[in-house]
């Protein structure tokens, strides 16, 4: 089990525990499928990924389209500079290319606690460098 979510629950059609480090990030950012993102955010009650109906965690409950936004933002993040990006540098990117979800108010509220580290392990990114 990782430090920060439990890997042995993720749906073994999905992903394996061995393809994710000690802290519970992707090693090979390639294997990372829009599946393996719900998978893991289910496996993660911070996130809040509820069944619509009953507003109870469910592993079969799906993220967001804000969810998807911000992690479909930051894999291009990822794939145009080659590395994570910082909170605030994020923030930034995000009011640009997403609006609505671009501001520290609304990634906290999908992604509490500590929003970069969950938009890294749901998108199958690296850590990022502020995440200690």
């Amino acid at each position: 089990m990782s430090l920060f979510w439990d890997v042995t629950a993720l749906d073994s059609r999905l992903g394996h525990p061995e393809q994710f480090d000690p802290e519970g990030f992707l090693r090979q950012p390639c294997e990372w499928t829009p599946e393996m993102a719900e998978a893991i955010a289910a496996c993660i009650p911070s996130i809040g990924v509820t069944h619509k109906s009953t507003n109870e965690p469910n592993k079969s409950a799906s993220l967001s389209a804000d969810h998807l936004v911000v992690l479909n933002a930051a894999r291009d993040f990822y794939q145009r500079f080659q590395r994570m990006p910082t909170t605030r540098v994020f923030v930034k990117f995000l009011s640009q290319e997403a609006p609505h979800v671009g501001n520290s108010i609304a990634l906290m509220q999908l992604f509490p606690d500590t929003p970069m580290r969950w938009v890294a392990i749901c998108a199958g990114l690296p850590k990022p460098p502020n995440c200690f």
